[in-house]
């Protein structure tokens, strides 16, 4: 049943936004239409549209578009996690310290159910793994994605699941084995599912009401994974994470 108290067009020229998730990313108009399913002279309208509001621009060396200047602005004043990132970055630069390794934070993007950072500190040493503020990548991989979708709702689980499956993920008994393995042990580690090479260990943090709130993380080079740096460093975003919680829930 349609809602009418919805704007269908509106709704068309954000999906359209939405599907500009990541840095740099460029669509023509025939890209826009066959992953959508509208037909060309709609999506040239929208697109159109999103232009002259300043939303998206052209690319005139190849007729693509990508997010305009107006979006960018949205984007600096957009932070629903302010609170969050501000009392979790003095704890996440003390596990930066005693690590010397890349500290993140992620959240859960409520529309497109991808993990996003928000907070990242980077190693001080020559080789490493940087994250970028404002990375987003699907919840079915890494462990610093991971960690959020195994304490995620079911039904909100279920959605993701659906998602990977429509982009050619086949592997979900074996994720779902891995998600309840990752609610038993506490925390979430992976090596080489994002980028040849990397180690992630990851840890949630949780509301009052126990909700999944963020996931924390270190990143580094696997070549300096010793014996005991799993044990270690999940300690250290433990320790992180139960500061963070306690930080929140002083300030409500």
């Amino acid at each position: 049943m349609i809602d009418k108290s919805t704007s269908q067009t509106l709704q068309r020229g954000l999906k359209i936004l939405d599907l500009f998730d990541e840095k740099d990313k460029e669509y023509n108009v025939k890209d826009l239409s066959n992953h959508f399913g509208f037909s060309p002279t709609v999506t040239s309208r929208l697109v159109n549209t999103l232009v002259e509001g300043g939303y998206l621009s052209r690319n005139e060396s190849n007729g693509k578009y990508r997010l305009g200047f107006n979006a960018y602005k949205l984007g600096l004043n957009a932070n629903p996690n302010i609170l969050l990132q501000q009392l979790a970055t003095p704890f996440l630069e003390e596990v930066a310290e005693k690590t010397l390794e890349t500290v993140s934070m992620y959240v859960i993007n409520p529309i497109t159910l991808k993990g996003i950072c928000i907070v990242s500190i980077e190693s001080s040493q020559q080789i490493k793994f940087s994250t970028p503020v404002g990375s987003s990548r699907p919840l079915h991989h890494g462990g610093s994605k991971k960690v959020l979708l195994a304490f995620m709702e079911q039904k909100h689980q279920e959605q993701v699941f659906q998602r990977a499956l429509a982009d050619g993920y086949t592997k979900i008994d074996d994720l779902k084995r891995e998600l309840e393995e990752i609610k038993k042990r506490g925390f979430a580690y992976s090596e080489g599912e994002i980028y040849n090479g990397a180690f992630n260990i990851s840890v949630p943090i949780f509301s009052s009401k126990q909700e999944i709130l963020a996931g924390i993380s270190i990143t580094f080079p696997a070549f300096r994974r010793e014996k005991d740096t799993i044990n270690i460093f999940s300690e250290y975003l433990k320790e992180a994470a139960k500061q963070i919680e306690n930080s929140l829930q002083e300030y409500n």
